[in-house]
């Protein structure tokens, strides 16, 4: 059901072999975190509406380790913003 509610497409993937050494019988769901958005409406959807309290919402530098991808930095990095005039740029 959190799939459906989620912005961003490819964030919350399926394996049907993930979690099957600890019994579950279709497997499990997890965050693609180097895609996430942090909106927490997964979370909303899980607790309010199914009932399941299954996620858990925590920040990106409390996770462990194996969560983590390549793709996720935790350095700082310029941002710059491409306006919809391509004349004009924001940023450092």
């Amino acid at each position: 059901m959190c799939a459906m509610y989620c912005p961003e497409a490819n964030t919350i993937q399926y394996s049907e072999t993930m979690g099957t050494d600890k019994g579950y019988k279709y497997g499990t769901a997890y965050i693609a975190v180097d895609r996430c958005k942090g909106c927490a409406l997964c979370v909303w959807v899980c607790d309010t509406m199914a009932k399941n309290n299954a996620i858990k919402m925590i920040m990106i530098d409390q996770l462990p380790l194996a969560a983590v991808t390549d793709n996720i930095r935790y350095e700082e990095k310029t941002t710059v913003a491409v306006l919809s005039n391509p004349m004009i740029v924001i940023g450092n």
